[in-house]
């Protein structure tokens, strides 16, 4: 990775957000978060993204992501650059994992190579389901 396309990363960035005098919320505008609240609206309207699970093959079984007409792709993280080709660069995606932190460092390797249209659901499938119960 050059140094340039990591500037680059960091200028498509709107940092206003992020910083204590910047408003309500802080590091999710940085990262690019949806909150479960904000996925479960979209849901119920209709809105239809791409949830790709980035956690391996038995977590994902053990506490799988539950939502009702959604498709969910399992591709873990180590696998992720690898099955590019299953990731739509024209249809919203969510990256999702247990608590967020595998999501966000997928969210930043999908940005590096291109993707614009990638959240990462804050909390996590623990999160998510708690609220789906």
């Amino acid at each position: 990775m050059s140094v340039e396309l990591v500037k680059s990363y960091f200028q498509k960035m709107d940092l206003r957000n992020s910083v204590p005098c910047g408003g309500d919320v802080k590091i999710p505008a940085v990262v690019g978060f949806i909150f479960p609240e904000q996925l479960k609206e979209q849901l119920e309207k209709g809105e239809k993204p791409l949830i790709v699970d980035v956690r391996e093959e038995c977590e994902a079984q053990k506490m799988p992501f539950k939502a009702e007409g959604v498709e969910v792709k399992v591709i873990p993280l180590r696998e992720l650059m690898d099955r590019l080709n299953e990731i739509p660069k024209d249809k919203p995606v969510v990256l999702v994992c247990n608590f967020a932190i595998r999501a966000s460092m997928a969210k930043m390797a999908l940005d590096l190579v291109g993707y614009n249209n990638a959240k990462v659901l804050k909390g996590g499938v623990e999160q998510w389901n708690q609220l789906n119960k």
